[in-house]
């Protein structure tokens, strides 16, 4: 029989671990299993209250935060996560217990204003919160409002994720990043605002930007990106008159569902995946080659995927990896009237010299244009050594779908291949 540990037994940072994944009205109640943990939660590095989900006959959950940071023993505090709706949380303590933390040598900082019916309140993030040079990580939540009319100084932090906050105008989102020297990641994500014209974004030491933002409204006309030292770039539900990007040591970006996503910008990457609506997308002049990408993966959602293909290719020369990623779910009865391919005039650089990995994740194999794709990159490409197609699993009791495989699978076997070497994969995911 195993023999039984107590938790008393662990080792103290273990402890402290454990004890900061719990809500902090448990930790305390902690300190009356005895003598040795009184004192220990208040060296819980890792503080996290929510006002939604507090009850006590007690103590206020004012009183409740009060105590714990007034409580807290170490020199540092790690994290102070701040869930509070207005029922239950006044701004001014809210204001009062940020900069409390602040004093305790704070590294990351997580609010979030909850959203209760009926209610219109909204926390001001200002100026007076930008002064913590110990911050590393700083998450501001829903109906959090920006205003910002100066630059603060957090000169450590490196993590900014703004999702779905609001903004009093275009300098306050200028003056918090400002602040920021040494910032390297940066999330963005927004709704409905009518506050900002551009969204822009300077910042010379970023290195990762995701942006997702369904923002239709007509006073929003787009964003400014100036970020020299930016390696990976992720764009999603963007819709915006202009988009203007400056990255010129970009490495690896995602765009997806997006306009005007092909920029003459994006030339410099290695790594580029597409899932993109083909109707929105604006190609860049005739001279804009993708010299450096070695991989290349498109999603084939939508009709006229195939275009954008053929586009990729011809100005990808040394494209090495291709992947094409099929629906999750394929329509029996779904078909594409009127469609028809435009392959490349002659045969792309690509094909002729480099492409070595050829890979199509949920392939349709009823698809007559996913056949003629498939076959075409493998009567052409010279020098490719794998390709592998895959698809879903076969249900017992279709035998239609399963002879329908078969006779694909055939055919792509039998086709007359550029490459001597190359191996032929089909499986199941």
């Amino acid at each position: 029989m195993a023999e039984e540990m107590n938790i008393g037994q662990l080792d103290e940072n273990l402890i402290l671990k454990i004890l900061s994944l719990v809500p902090i009205k448990t930790v305390v109640s902690t300190s009356v299993l005895s003598k040795e943990w009184q004192s220990r939660w208040k060296s819980v590095p890792n503080l996290k209250f929510n006002s939604e989900d507090y009850q006590s006959e007690h103590q206020t959950f004012s009183e409740t935060v009060y105590k714990s940071l007034l409580s807290y023993e170490p020199e540092v505090l790690d994290s102070f996560h701040l869930s509070f709706g207005s029922d239950k949380a006044d701004a001014v303590d809210v204001v009062h217990w940020i900069k409390t933390a602040f004093a305790l040598h704070l590294r990351t900082l997580v609010l979030k204003f909850l959203i209760y019916p009926y209610e219109v309140d909204e926390f001001i993030f200002t100026s007076s919160l930008c002064t913590c040079d110990t911050l590393v990580t700083l998450k501001l939540g829903s109906l959090i409002l920006v205003d910002i009319p100066a630059p603060g100084s957090m000169k450590s932090l490196k993590t900014l994720h703004l999702i779905h906050a609001f903004y009093t105008n275009d300098e306050s989102i200028c003056n918090l990043l400002s602040g920021c020297p040494r910032l390297e990641e940066l999330v963005v994500e927004r709704s409905c605002e009518h506050s900002v014209k551009f969204f822009t974004i300077k910042v010379p030491s970023l290195q990762i930007l995701r942006i997702y933002d369904d923002n239709d409204e007509d006073e929003f006309v787009g964003y400014v990106i100036d970020t020299p030292s930016l390696k990976y770039l992720e764009i999603g539900y963007l819709e915006c008159p202009q988009f203007s990007l400056n990255a010129p040591g970009l490495v690896a970006a995602y765009i997806g569902r997006v306009s005007n996503v092909i920029s003459e910008s994006l030339v410099s990457v290695r790594r580029l995946i597409l899932n993109v609506s083909t109707s929105m997308t604006i190609y860049p002049p005739t001279g804009c080659i993708f010299y450096q990408l070695v991989y290349l993966q498109i999603y084939t959602h939508e009709p006229g995927w195939y275009d954008l293909l053929t586009w990729m290719l011809e100005h990808s020369p040394k494209l090495q990896v291709l992947k094409l990623v099929g629906k999750y779910w394929i329509n029996p009865d779904y078909h594409v009237l009127g469609w028809e391919w435009n392959k490349p005039k002659s045969v792309p650089e690509c094909l002729l010299s480099h492409l070595q990995t050829f890979v199509w994740r949920r392939y349709d194999w009823k698809g007559e244009k996913e056949e003629e794709v498939a076959t075409y990159l493998l009567k052409n490409a010279r020098g490719l050594k794998n390709a592998t197609f895959s698809t879903g699993p076969i249900e017992p009791g279709q035998l239609d779908k399963l002879k329908q495989r078969c006779r694909t699978r055939k055919k792509l076997d039998g086709v007359l291949k550029a490459s001597n070497t190359c191996h032929l994969v089909f499986k199941f995911e």
